[in-house]
């Protein structure tokens, strides 16, 4: 699908589409001087919204996805990526625990939520006499 269908049908803006082009999140076939996208395109772009959604920058979501699709598990790492890998998984366990907060408190919003709701489901019921 060309880049208009394509915005549709993620619902981002062509410009949003490009720059993740440009910063290497995405990256389309390129036929006859057009952008062609497929199911798999819009599938990491479904990621990427949700990985923004709870809290990564973008900035993070490529680090992410680099280390995801350029791992070789009988590559031996050299010391440099040991740390580097090191310092990714402490950034995803923070995130992880973000998330998990969030999760609380938005508990705690619903227990809130369902108690006020039930206190004026029983006022209009007293008042329906």
């Amino acid at each position: 699908m060309k880049i208009s269908e394509f915005a549709i049908c993620t619902g981002l803006s062509k410009d949003t589409i490009r720059y993740y082009e440009k910063i290497n999140l995405l990256q389309p076939e390129i036929k006859n001087n057009h952008r062609e996208y497929n199911e798999h395109h819009i599938e990491i772009i479904s990621t990427i919204l949700k990985l923004k959604q709870s809290g990564f920058l973008l900035q993070e979501i490529k680090m992410l996805f680099q280390w995801t699709d350029n791992t070789d598990q009988n590559h031996q790492l050299s010391k440099v990526e040991i740390d580097n890998l090191l310092q990714l998984k402490r950034l995803f366990q923070n995130k992880y625990e973000q998330m998990v907060q969030k999760e609380k408190e938005i508990i705690q919003i619903k227990q809130v939520l369902t108690r006020a709701n039930s206190k004026l489901e029983q006022l209009l019921e007293k008042n329906d006499m």
